[in-house]
């Protein structure tokens, strides 16, 4: 015995409409047509389901034991039917995302907020670790996203320019250079500065503009993470330069006092994918949002 869909699907339309002509209709074919599906499958099962009576078809014992089943079936593939809808109008489905700090802290949380509750169906994993450890993320294929500061090539992802803006400078408050609208590389001689560790892109990036300028801040506090950089200068520990979003996200909540930094030094936030399967459509909604809220926040 070999059941079709097409008689089954006739069947199912049958037994909830009770008529040939409005089973015929849901299921968007010829009365007739309808009527041979339904004689084809009693043919197929062997027994009748239905009962010819003042020419209309009233269900068997057989038949109604028979919709049970086929119901059951039907209420899976309506619910693989729905799933498929949500996930191609990106309401369903899970990002796996791997975020540095500078991000993951404060900025990359209110965006997934926003994102879910735009999308409720969807699931989000966030790990926060170093840029070269997103990186390594992001090569293992097991993550959609990553984003970090690092630029360099790894065979196993696919590395783009997210946005970029100028580094800030972060005060404590009631300092000195706080009367000041902007400040200059000047401004630092004999400042104690606050600097991410010697390894870093940016903290080279610094050491060469303060070089270039003459200047000689006293470099005596060091640490991995511009949030942690943020906090000790919150406490007075000296002044920093550090990347635009976590300055922002720190003035916000007022910790420190910003200023404009000239000349300017670009902060690269980069997007990282796995280079080895597809951007997930996902994905691509989940950047534009975090685009305009890059935009939003920083202009």
């Amino acid at each position: 015995m070999r059941l079709n869909h097409r008689q089954l699907e006739a069947f199912r339309a049958m037994i909830e409409t009770g008529s040939v002509t409005d089973a015929a209709k849901r299921i968007l074919i010829t009365q007739p047509a309808a009527s041979r599906l339904l004689s084809d499958l009693e043919h197929t099962v062997g027994y009748p389901l239905f009962r010819r009576e003042k020419k209309r078809l009233s269900p068997t014992p057989e038949a109604l034991a028979l919709f049970e089943e086929v119901e059951r079936s039907f209420i899976g593939i309506d619910m693989i039917t729905e799933a498929a809808r949500e996930i191609g109008s990106y309401r369903r489905g899970a990002l796996h995302i791997a975020g540095m700090p500078a991000m993951s802290l404060g900025f990359l949380p209110r965006v997934i907020a926003e994102f879910c509750v735009q999308r409720p169906e969807i699931s989000i994993a966030l790990q926060i670790h170093s840029s070269q450890k997103v990186m390594q993320c992001v090569a293992s294929q097991q993550f959609d996203l990553g984003f970090a500061e690092s630029d360099t090539t790894h065979p196993g992802v696919t590395t783009e320019l997210l946005y970029e803006a100028p580094m800030i400078a972060v005060l404590p408050k009631e300092h000195r250079l706080c009367s000041k609208s902007s400040l200059v590389p000047a401004d630092f001689e004999d400042e104690i500065f606050v600097a991410l560790g010697a390894n870093y892109p940016t903290r080279k990036r610094v050491d060469a503009m303060f070089l270039s300028a003459d200047v000689q801040p006293k470099m005596r506090i060091e640490t991995q993470l511009s949030f942690a950089v943020g906090q000790i200068v919150s406490q007075g520990g000296g002044v920093s330069l550090i990347d635009p979003i976590t300055a922002l996200e720190m003035g916000k909540q007022s910790l420190v006092e910003t200023r404009p930094f000239a000349p300017s030094l670009l902060y690269q936030y980069n997007v990282l994918f796995p280079s080895l399967r597809p951007k997930s459509r996902i994905s691509n909604v989940f950047l534009d949002l975090v685009r305009s809220h890059l935009v939003q926040g920083i202009g």
